[in-house]
C-alpha cells in the first residue's frame, strides 16, 4: 500500500465552506472514507501505526476530499501545479482513547490552546486578505470511529482565530488559556461535533481548542492527526526518514519538500529530494 496513488481528482473547497471555515476556524467533512478504507486503516492503528506515512493510512496524506481544502486555504494558483502540492505536511500522529481515558495523561491536561495567540503578528496565524483565506498551521483530523458530541471529540472555541484582544491571563504570548479568569466561560463556550467513522475535521492550530475525557462508552476514539503549512512557513521539525519518504509517489513526496519558494531552477520549489526536505 506505500506506493498507492491518489487518482481522484481533488473536491474543490466550496463557498458555503469557505464562509463556515472562516466564521469559525473550523469544518467538519462527514462519511468522507468507505467502509472498507475504514476497517483497512483502523486495523494499522490498533496494531501499532503512530503515524500516518506507511501502509493504508498514507493515502490520508493527500486525499481528494482534503487537497481542494487545503489547497484553498494553505496555497495559491501560481504554486498549485500537476506535480506538486502548494502545501507541506509537517507531522502525523495517530491516538487511541478508549473509554474512561482523561485528559490527565495529556502534558497539558487538556488546557485549551493554539499554536499561536492569533492577536500576535506571526507566520501561523490565521489571516483574509483580497477574498482570499490563509490558514497559517491548519490540522487535519481523520476520525474512524463514530464521535458523539459531548463524550470526548476535539472541542472549539469558534471563532478565538480572529480575536483581537489576549485570553485574559497574565502573559500576552502564552499560547492557551491558563490564569485566564474567563477560563470557565470560554470553556462553556467551546463548540465540538458528532461525526460516523470515517469523517475528517479540518481547523486553522490558530483556533483555541482543546482534547477532552473520552467519555463514549460503546467505542474507543481513533483518529489520526496530520498537520499542514504553506510552503513559505514551518513550525515543528519534521522526524521522518528519507527512506520512508522515498516510497511515496512522487506528488505526495512534495508533501515535505523544503520551506522556500524561488529558486533552485525555473520551476522553483516543486519536488522533494535528500538535499530539498524539511525533515
Amino acid at each position: 500500500m506505500s506506493n498507492q496513488t491518489t487518482t481522484d481528482a481533488p473536491v474543490t473547497m466550496t463557498p458555503e465552506q469557505k464562509f463556515f471555515f472562516d466564521l469559525r476556524g473550523w469544518i467538519l467533512l462527514p462519511s468522507v472514507l468507505s467502509e472498507s478504507e475504514i476497517e483497512e486503516m483502523k486495523a494499522e492503528v490498533y496494531a501499532g501505526a503512530r503515524q500516518s506515512y506507511q501502509g493504508a493510512l498514507q493515502t490520508l496524506l493527500d486525499h481528494p476530499a482534503i487537497v481542494g481544502v487545503l489547497s484553498e486555504i494553505l496555497s495559491e494558483d501560481p504554486f498549485v501545479h500537476e506535480d506538486c502540492y502548494g502545501f507541506r505536511c509537517e507531522g502525523s500522529f495517530t491516538t487511541v482513547r478508549p473509554p474512561g481515558w482523561d485528559v490527565s495523561e495529556r502534558g497539558d491536561n487538556g488546557l485549551p490552546h493554539v499554536v499561536r495567540p492569533p492577536q500576535q503578528a506571526n507566520a501561523m496565524r490565521y489571516q483574509v486578505a483580497g477574498g482570499k483565506i490563509f490558514a497559517g498551521l491548519t490540522r487535519v483530523v481523520w476520525e474512524l470511529e463514530e464521535v458523539k458530541s459531548g463524550q470526548g471529540a476535539t472541542s472549539f472555541l469558534s471563532g478565538s482565530h480572529k480575536a483581537h484582544f489576549n485570553y485574559g491571563g497574565p502573559d500576552r504570548y502564552r499560547p492557551n488559556i491558563s490564569e485566564s479568569p474567563w477560563e470557565a466561560n470560554m470553556r462553556e463556550m467551546m463548540d465540538d461535533y458528532s461525526c460516523p467513522p470515517g469523517s475528517v475535521v479540518i481547523f486553522t492550530e490558530s483556533l483555541v481548542h482543546a482534547a477532552n475525557d473520552w467519555t463514549n462508552p460503546s467505542n474507543p476514539r481513533c483518529a489520526v492527526f496530520n498537520c499542514y503549512n504553506s510552503i513559505w512557513a514551518q513550525w515543528h521539525r519534521l522526524n521522518l526518514s528519507h527512506e520512508i519518504i522515498e516510497t511515496m509517489p512522487p506528488r505526495r513526496q512534495s508533501l515535505f519538500r523544503g520551506t522556500w519558494a524561488i529558486g533552485g531552477g525555473p520551476g522553483g520549489n516543486r519536488a522533494y529530494s535528500l538535499d530539498n526536505n524539511t525533515t
